[in-house]
């Protein structure tokens, strides 16, 4: 690893937001980070939030492999080459079909399940109840349904209620 490439962690202020780049300024001065234009969709860093990055330090940024906002759990960052993107689509959308049943407060339980226009995800709330989701590929929740312990769909992705 070239020297000015080492693995390093900031922690600070947003003071400007380009894009899938953004400006953190900590008790060091300002530092560049970069998280991808495939991370944008996941990671919603706005001016004013307090963050700390890890990365590899690159003469002109920092490539950040991971992030925490405020108090927020740590999401992790995956910089797919471009060559690469076709094939990490499907993983990428089934990232965000995870983090929008997340971010309604619900565990995931198991892996989605790919469907023609949508993920199937099944989840348990903070009181044990399991829910199906529908989440399109951009996210979106489209459907929410009690899930039935009886229902063989769940157990054929090796779901166990």
């Amino acid at each position: 690893m070239k020297p000015e490439h080492k693995h390093i962690s900031i922690s600070g202020t947003v003071t400007a937001v380009f894009a899938h780049r953004f400006v953190i300024e900590g008790k060091d001065g300002k530092h560049l980070a970069d998280i991808g234009p495939d991370a944008v969709d996941f990671v919603d860093v706005q001016e004013g939030d307090k963050v700390t990055v890890e990365g590899e330090r690159k003469p002109s940024e920092i490539k950040v492999t991971k992030i925490t906002k405020g108090s927020d759990k740590l999401i992790e960052v995956e910089h797919i080459k471009r060559h690469q993107r076709d094939g990490a689509r499907e993983h990428r959308d089934s990232v965000k079909a995870v983090v929008a049943v997340e971010r309604e407060g619900f565990e995931v339980v198991g892996a989605p399940r790919r469907k023609a226009k949508h993920f199937e995800i099944l989840r348990r709330s903070p009181t044990g109840e399991f829910t199906g989701f529908h989440v399109e590929f951009d996210g979106g929740i489209h459907k929410k349904k009690s899930a039935d312990s009886d229902d063989p769909k769940w157990r054929e992705i090796g779901h166990a209620l």
